[in-house]
Order: structure tokens, then sequence, then C-alpha cells
């Protein structure tokens, strides 16, 4: 009598043990099927740089703001006070170049071939990005003068991802305007130009992207909810295990 007694106590605690774990793994699938809906929702579908007109672009003046610099790097400052280091080449191999104080505009160095004091060499090539690893946006500048016909801009996201875009020049100013969408921001930025270069970069306006925060990514989200469902699937069968045993 008390051994069929047992017997049906114990029957009892195992389906009720059973129909926890049930629950437990409904809820657990639960979440997965949320999170995987979520992973797939914040993972932008078209998220790139495109090339837009300047006149649309809402930065900020690139300034420089020390003075005239001559060097292989010269830097110029957001209005926020965070540096903008630029490097480039002229046409012939230098890689020195110029800027003087005021508004961004960046030229090759002074071309002591020619009477005029004030010539410069032609630019090749400029590169440029923020120091300390921030990204920028709403990017705006305008290549001026020289006898380059065409550019190639080449803008790094900030995941690392390239790309390339080649652009016919006039004479005069060639404004040009880039923004990146879907979360996409710019990392750096390299120009060429073909021929005998351009006379100058300038009118430089970018708006620079705030830091992210520590946010954990979609698929991390997906892993975290996995281990709450298992630790708590864990917790439960070990509780259910030392009741039988009791």
């Amino acid at each position: 009598m008390a051994h069929n007694l047992h017997s049906r106590i114990l029957a009892q605690v195992l389906l009720h043990k059973n129909q926890e774990e049930e629950k437990i793994m409904t809820h657990f699938r639960s979440a997965m099927a949320l999170a995987a809906i979520a992973t797939a929702a914040a993972a932008p579908a078209s998220a790139t740089i495109i090339l837009v007109d300047a006149s649309s672009i809402q930065g900020d003046n690139v300034l420089f703001n020390v003075g005239t610099q001559t060097g292989t790097t010269v830097n110029g400052f957001t209005q926020g006070g965070t540096t903008v280091a630029f490097t480039g080449s002229t046409v012939g191999g230098g890689n020195i170049i110029r800027a003087s104080g005021g508004q961004a505009q960046v030229e090759g160095a002074l071309n002591g071939a020619t009477p005029n004091p004030n010539d410069t060499l032609a630019l090749s090539g400029l590169n440029f990005s923020l120091v300390g690893g921030n990204t920028f946006n709403d990017l705006e500048f305008n290549v001026f003068g020289g006898g380059a016909t065409s550019a190639t801009f080449v803008l790094t996201d900030d995941e690392g991802v390239v790309f390339n875009f080649v652009q016919a020049l006039g004479n005069g100013s060639n404004f040009f305007g880039f923004q990146g969408i879907d979360g996409q921001t710019i990392a750096s930025v390299s120009l060429s130009f073909n021929g005998t270069g351009v006379g100058d970069v300038r009118q430089i306006r970018l708006r620079e992207s705030a830091p992210a925060g520590a946010v954990p990514e979609p698929a991390s989200w997906a892993m975290m909810l996995m281990g709450f469902g298992l630790a708590g699937y864990g917790l439960r069968n070990r509780r259910r295990t030392a009741t039988v045993l009791a």
C-alpha cells in the first residue's frame, strides 16, 4: 500500500516536472524567435555611402586656425575641436602640402621653380580623417583649379568597407557631397586627380558623428537570451530533481 502511494506521488511529481520543463522550453523558443526577428530588423539592408548634391549638405566648416602650415601632415579642426589630419601628394612625386589660416584650403607646397613666390605645386592626391578614430557624415568639398579632368574618390566607412567614385572635373570650382545612409558613417577619405593635378581642395565641411555607445549587437542579444534560457532551465531542473530525490 505504502509502495503504491509512493509510486503515485512520484508519478505526479514527474508529471509536474515535465509540464514545467515544457513551459520553460516554450518560453525559450518564443525568446529565440523574438531575438531572430530583432536581429533581422536591426541589420540595415542597404547601409552605404552615396554621392549627393553638395547643396544638400549640412556639415560644419573645417578650419585652419593655427596659421600657415607646411609639411607632410597639416591639421584642421572641426567646430567641436576635433583634429582633422590631412596628408597628400603633389604632381612630380612630392608629399609636402600647405594650408593657410581660416576656412579649410589645402594645396601643394610653394613652387620655387616659378618667378611668382605665391605659386604652389599642383595636388595629385589628398587624404584626410579625424584624429582619434572618430567618424563623420555629411561631407562636402570643392576641388578647385588645375588641369585635371577627372578625380577618383575613395571613402572608407566605419566598418572598413570601401566605396569608390570616379567623377569628371571642370574648370574652376567642382563641388561634391557624400552621405552615409542607414547608419553608415565615414572613417577616411582619399582623393586622387589625373593629369596635371588640381590647384587645391577647399571649403571642406563635415558633421562629426557621435561616438557609438557600448550597445550589444543583435547577435549578442540573441546569445544572451539563449544563455538566460538555458540557465533558467538548468536551475529549474536541479530544483525538481532535488524534490524527487527527497
